[in-house]
């Protein structure tokens, strides 16, 4: 398979027109961390844009930036970090994670904090079509709409719509301080009683900036490989919001506590961060991303940890689970036991996707018909990523 790597918009959108032209396929690739997602793509070309890297204007003031999208998320926050600002972005593998290749994933990270998605964060977008037409989308002021609709569509459109060159992206104020309260729940529960009981805890735990909920052997540091699932809840900004008392956290879920902060802190959320992306190099597995209602969500992961460990988020109202590939009809049972969630197999070993389905259930004919219409405005040759989305 050919590859370029383009180091301007110019050149992005001549190999794009000329690939259009010829009718050849084309795969985009940012940091290449969340490149199975989606069912396999057709492929003669791959067009890397991590040549495409830098800021162009940060503004201070105005908690916004204008980088270009070849830029690693790592990057930028070391650049932001002397100006106690950050993106709020917790992709996997953040040195090797491109912008472009976040809100083409539509990735959330871990962080619940009001508008912490990739979508909320989006003020505007540069982007190449198919046949090397120019596009803009948004603008750096936060209140402007203009382009509002096509902004959105690119994120989490997993490069089949176009290629990003260049993003506008709200920032927020570095915080003061964290920690991490650790509370264990009970191993006895049921499905229903440890969905309750984790609510209850998260809702005893005023503005987290992240809540996560993890089983033994997910290898997350920090954490004992036995006993029962650990709810994990991060607080973040002043320092006396950051020391806030723990207790009726750890009071709610039932079970003992420990509190992470510094490097440890750190280390921990780290994991959590990168484990969607350390799921694939486990031989043999299949990662899930799971949607749905809180409480669905949390039944679901709670009898997924029968096959192998998954990490929930419910005030994300998602949860990533890692499976072994034998055990895929078993786990499709459990998933249709809860009749609330939606679930896709991010990442398989092989050749698995050719031969199994990977939207489960698969997208209504509304849905799939909708966006059928907007891929064949955008790309009216199917050239990019073909096979990737099921319409």
């Amino acid at each position: 398979m050919a590859g370029t790597a383009p180091a301007s918009e110019d050149e992005v959108a001549s190999g794009l027109a000329a690939a259009s032209e010829a009718g050849e396929a084309v795969v985009l690739r940012g940091g290449g961390t969340r490149l199975g997602l989606g069912a396999p793509a057709r492929a003669g070309r791959v067009v890397d844009l991590g040549g495409l890297s830098g800021v162009i204007e940060h503004h201070r003031e105005d908690l916004t930036v204008e980088a270009w999208a070849g830029t690693t998320v790592g990057a930028l926050n070391r650049e932001l970090a002397p100006h106690r600002q950050l993106l709020a972005l917790d992709p996997p593998l953040p040195d090797r994670a491109t912008l472009g290749g976040v809100i083409a994933a539509g990735d959330p990270g871990y962080r619940v904090v009001p508008g912490s998605r990739p979508r909320d964060l989006l003020l505007g977008l540069s982007a190449v079509l198919a046949d090397g037409t120019r596009i803009r989308s948004g603008g750096r002021v936060v209140k402007n709409v203009t382009g509002y609709e096509l902004t959105k569509l690119f994120t989490g459109s997993l490069g089949t719509l176009g290629a990003i060159t260049r993003v506008t992206l709200r920032l927020r104020a570095l915080p003061e301080a964290s920690r991490t309260v650790v509370a264990s729940l009970p191993v006895s529960d049921s499905a229903d009683q440890f969905a309750d009981r984790v609510l209850a805890a998260s809702a005893a735990a005023p503005g987290p900036a992240a809540v996560a909920v993890v089983p033994p052997g997910t290898g997350l540091p920090r954490l004992p490989e036995d006993g029962g699932f650990r709810l994990a809840v991060r607080f973040e900004g002043l320092r006396e919001e950051a020391a806030m008392s723990p207790d009726a956290v750890a009071a709610a879920a039932g079970g003992g506590m420990e509190v992470l902060e510094g490097p440890g802190e750190e280390e921990f959320w780290a994991g959590v961060r990168d484990f969607p992306a350390v799921v694939p190099e486990r031989e043999g597995t299949l990662a899930f991303a799971v949607q749905g209602p809180p409480e669905a969500v949390l039944r679901t992961a709670w009898r997924l940890a029968a096959f192998g460990p998954p990490v929930a988020f419910p005030d994300q109202r998602r949860a990533i689970a890692s499976v072994p590939v034998g055990d895929f009809e078993a786990v499709l049972g459990v998933l249709q036991e809860e009749r609330d969630v939606s679930a896709v197999v991010e990442t398989a070993p092989g050749d698995w996707k050719r031969e199994h389905p990977v939207f489960h259930p698969p997208p209504s004919a509304a849905v799939a018909a909708l966006s059928s219409r907007i891929k064949a405005a955008l790309d009216p040759g199917g050239i990019l990523a073909p096979g990737r989305m099921p319409f």
